[in-house]
């Protein structure tokens, strides 16, 4: 069933347009369409006048929910990265001022840059790392779109990763000058690999992935795709109902269910760097839903994983938990 909700933050028109990141037009009919879909990174339909996600449904059908433009908007993120004298890899990853977690250095491509233009003078701004563009080796990645808990169905993030490679051995974590910009704090975060990242997050600073750089991170470090066989093989007393293709699992059941779902939660963030919340808060423990953006570039969308205490004279595993894709 079609979401029809409608929304833009309040801020967008109170505070956007006035300091110029919000498109000032608030009728998406009236944008020039054939010029932003020619300087577009990823394809784009407009239908009635209207922008069309290409990569997933929202939630917020009409609209710019907390995103100042219409359509797309291109940013650029810095991956900084050093490996330690005992082959340990660090990454400097900034905790973002608004509550949704950690991430890269990054910020929107301003009119006239490049997309490595706008990741060098992102990082300074955020974390006081200059690097002099003639003398520092980079690679900039393809454009790709990633599902910013911000957008909408009619305004979206691409986003352009460059990569920095300080270098190896170093004996001691080279010093961050400090936070600025968007940034509350900025520092080296340990990433061997997506999961060890997300556990140090978790045990080292009580925090998670910004949920627009899961993925891509996961891509770049190497990652879990979840959920997985061998997640829930650790938790104590499962029972398997059902396995997908792809070993995916569909169905699960454990004598505890509020332990499962704990286990479920504290995988989650230490694994996968985010929180399961509860889709019905006043019984944290009655239903989770998951939402995974699987990014292909196809235009196929996203798969969509939900957790849900099924009905207790459901076949299967009992107590039954069940994974649907939609």
């Amino acid at each position: 069933m079609t979401d029809l909700r409608t929304y833009t933050d309040p801020d967008v028109y109170l505070r956007g347009v006035a300091e110029g990141w919000a498109d000032p037009q608030t009728d998406p009919t009236r944008i020039d369409w054939p010029t932003r879909q020619s300087a577009a990174a990823i394809p784009f339909r407009v239908v009635n006048g209207r922008p069309v996600n290409p990569s997933e449904r929202t939630g917020i059908r009409y609209g710019r929910n907390q995103l100042g433009h219409w359509g797309e908007q291109q940013c650029a993120d810095a991956l900084v990265e050093i490996t330690d004298a005992e082959g340990r890899r660090w990454i400097v990853m900034i905790e973002r001022g608004d509550g949704y977690g950690w991430a890269l250095p990054g910020g929107h491509v301003e009119p006239g840059e490049t997309p490595a233009t706008a990741a060098f003078r992102e990082l300074a701004e955020e974390t006081g790392i200059r690097f002099d563009r003639m003398l520092e080796p980079y690679e900039q990645h393809d454009p790709r779109y990633v599902p910013d808990p911000r957008a909408s169905d009619e305004a979206w993030m691409v986003t352009y990763l460059v990569h920095f490679d300080m270098w190896d051995g170093w004996k001691t974590l080279p010093k961050i000058p400090g936070a600025g910009g968007d940034a509350v704090d900025v520092t080296w975060i340990r990433a061997d690999s997506y999961t060890d990242l997300a556990r140090y997050l978790a045990t080292t600073h009580q925090g998670i992935v910004f949920p627009a750089h899961q993925q891509m991170l996961a891509d770049f470090l190497g990652g879990p795709e979840w959920p997985t066989l061998e997640m829930v093989a650790t938790i104590d007393g499962i029972a398997l109902s059902d396995i997908g293709e792809n070993g995916d699992i569909i169905a699960l059941g454990h004598h505890d269910p509020r332990r499962m779902l704990a286990a479920l939660r504290c995988y989650a963030r230490e694994s996968w760097g985010e929180v399961l919340k509860p889709t019905a808060p006043a019984d944290p423990f009655a239903q989770i839903r998951h939402e995974w953006v699987v990014n292909t570039g196809d235009g196929a969308g996203p798969e969509q994983w939900c957790l849900e205490l099924a009905a207790a004279d459901a076949p299967g595993a009992f107590p039954v938990t069940r994974w649907y894709e939609s």
